[in-house]
């Protein structure tokens, strides 16, 4: 077992940013590659065949020079190998260009190259053919490009294709010399470049799944999903088992994921991990990854001591060393000055111990998922903090008014992870009831204290006076002497006050759009007064404009999150929605908000959507509604919100 020591964040950070720079590119992925190309890039395998495509052309031309050659046994054979080492070439070039045939096809290419030298030097005078010296390039040019296997057929090959002249009659000592020493130079150069070029191979097959793990990692913000995608990542490029063990807040062992080439035995990890707690007494590499973020190597886990000093539990040793792994590495996941867990991988007996440079692309790509998992934890606490600020700032249920049904709908803006300024509220105040939609300026949390501070003030100023008019122009006043620093809001205030033909609602807006209200009848029409924003002037225009409510009307205040959802690609007009109502007829509150949510697309908002509608159900009389009853909602409500991914829909005081 030997130390290996963890580079620093900023170091992580900054090879990060270097790598999105190769986002342009197109690298094909080893994972995705055939399997006899799968050592080859496309560059290298177009080379091969253009090389192969050059040297037929070369060996064509030489063929034009046989007439002037002496011992030329047979012209026409010369002529025949010319014409068609020219028409392979023109074929190899064909297929180059279109990227067809690969590394198969030099391959090819090269096997028929030896015959092709075989046979002119045959025709042109044996043992003292001039052309025996173009055995010397039939290795090299495609052979060094192949696999092993390929490598060693072009190889026996062109053994064999420069040792047959010996078997001519009179052959002479220094042909024999010439032969024995172009084998071994056409050999030792081609493995030479074929070696090389396994090495640039090798280096280049890290670095493409250290941009694919890279690019993976950056896909989700979800710390399940980037657990998974970690571990996914590294097999089977980088490893064949991947096990991710994550420590709890309190130090603890917590879940872990794994991976496998197997999925089955990555199932069996997981099981095993969730009955073995951490030991913190132990010395075995997980512990000192986790406690004291040190990275270990074993090089043979099918050791019994070895494997004991792997893991400390004797299940997982026999799993490991049953299922036929042979080396292992940890790595601690430490990003931000704190250790989020470890990562172990684990080689097979097929491809044994892990290598120095592939030990630093590990070391590497531990480190970017340490950061990864970090920002997932970051991002989900941000998403929790933001849930809960926005659910404060509204109520948690719908007040109950005898004659009237109410429903709300909530979208948060994009993933939801931020802090809008849009709310809505109902209350109860003297002889009716109070229903208010707003909308701040800005997000986050300067946006939630104004959209507390206008919805509490808006809450107390209505208990003192019916107009709501005078209620929005008091908040405005109150907030130009808070001093909010320039930040102005929207907000459309309705008062109803039950009367024996339904409800009297007295409407203002201050700088918001005006209601919808449909009729029993099925007339759809604007109602009340836009206003002057709040916040912005000490004399606003805000007025109060009078409707009556019959049973049967429903009256739909919304946010501008509604009309600009798709802003500035789209935009949905109050023509679109008094439109789209017309057609709806809506006989519900929820279905007057279900015809202005299918106005937009479900994904994609660029701002928070807030719709609040009340519908007329019978005559009200004088009846008053109960304070604290929980909220009767249209049942849609609540399951909508919660079908299109969003924050429940209801509200209350």
């Amino acid at each position: 077992m030997r130390a290996w020591q963890s580079e620093g964040d900023g170091s992580a950070a900054r090879r990060g940013a270097r790598l999105r720079a190769f986002k342009s590119l197109d690298l094909p992925t080893t994972l995705e590659t055939p399997r006899a190309d799968r050592a080859s890039g496309y560059g290298e395998a177009r080379a091969a065949v253009m090389s192969a495509a050059g040297l037929y052309l070369v060996g064509a031309a030489l063929t034009a020079t046989a007439v002037l050659l002496p011992h030329v046994g047979s012209p026409a054979g010369v002529a025949a190998v010319g014409v068609t080492a020219t028409i392979t070439a023109l074929l190899l070039l064909i297929a180059a260009k279109r990227w067809h045939g690969g590394l198969l096809l030099a391959w090819i290419a090269e096997l028929w190259g030896v015959l092709l030298i075989a046979l002119l030097c045959a025709a042109s005078g044996g043992a003292h053919s001039p052309f025996a010296l173009i055995y010397f390039f039939a290795i090299g040019h495609a052979a060094a490009f192949q696999p092993p296997t390929r490598l060693a057929a072009v190889s026996l090959a062109s053994a064999i294709g420069f040792l047959s002249p010996l078997t001519y009659s009179h052959v002479s000592a220094m042909f024999g010399a010439v032969a024995c020493v172009g084998l071994v130079l056409a050999l030792l150069s081609g493995g030479v470049v074929h070696y090389a070029l396994h090495r640039v191979r090798d280096q280049r097959r890290l670095l493409e799944l250290l941009i694919n793990a890279t690019f993976q990692l950056d896909g989700s913000l979800d710390p399940a999903d980037t657990l998974r995608r970690i571990a996914g990542t590294a097999v089977p490029g980088l490893a064949d088992l991947c096990v991710i063990d994550l420590v709890e807040r309190q130090g603890a062992l917590g879940s872990t994921v794994a991976a496998a080439s197997d999925p089955a035995l990555a199932v069996q990890v997981e099981r095993m991990r969730s009955h073995s707690p951490l030991d913190g007494r132990s010395d075995d590499a997980l512990t000192r990854a986790i406690e004291r973020n040190e990275s270990c190597i074993i090089d043979d886990v099918a050791d019994p001591p070895s494997a004991a000093r792997l893991d400390h539990s004797e299940e997982f040793q026999r799993f490991v060393q049953s299922a036929g792994y042979r080396s292992a590495v940890v790595f601690p996941m430490f990003a931000r000055g704190r250790t989020h867990g470890a990562i172990s991988f684990f080689h097979g007996a097929r491809r044994g111990r892990y290598r120095p440079h592939q030990l630093a692309v590990l070391e590497d790509l531990s480190g970017r998922a340490a950061m990864a998992l970090d920002n997932a934890r970051l991002y989900a606490d941000r998403a929790r903090v933001a849930g809960t600020l926005r659910r404060s700032l509204m109520p948690a249920t719908l007040p109950v008014i005898p004659g009237v049904d109410l429903a709300s709908f909530f979208r948060p803006m994009g993933a939801g992870d931020e802090v809008g300024g849009d709310f809505f509220d109902v209350f109860r105040h003297r002889q009716g009831f109070s229903l208010v939609v707003g909308d701040v300026c800005g997000k986050g949390a300067e946006a939630a204290a104004l959209t507390g501070f206008l919805r509490h003030t808006a809450m107390a100023y209505a208990r003192k006076t019916t107009s709501p008019a005078r209620v929005l122009s008091q908040v405005n006043q109150a907030m130009l002497e808070q001093n909010f620093g320039g930040r102005f809001a929207t907000a459309l205030l309705v008062y109803l006050e039950p009367r024996q033909a339904g409800f009297q609602a007295q409407i203002a807006g201050g700088g918001h759009p005006p209601a919808l209200l449909v009729r029993a009848a099925g007339e759809v029409e604007e109602t009340g007064d836009c206003g002057t924003l709040l916040g912005v002037f000490d004399d606003p225009g805000i007025r109060d404009c009078s409707v009556t409510l019959m049973p049967g009307d429903v009256l739909a205040l919304y946010t501008d999150g509604l009309s600009d959802a798709h802003a500035p690609a789209r935009t949905v007009s109050a023509a679109e929605m008094i439109r789209a109502l017309t057609r709806s007829s809506p006989s519900s509150s929820q279905a007057a908000i279900d015809t202005l949510i299918e106005l937009i697309e479900p994904d994609g908002a660029r701002d928070d959507i807030a719709i609040l509608s009340a519908h007329v159900t019978a005559v009200a009389g004088s009846e008053r509604g109960s304070e604290g009853t929980p909220a009767t909602l249209d049942s849609a409500a609540p399951r909508d919100g919660l079908a299109r991914g969003q924050a429940p829909a209801a509200a209350a005081d």
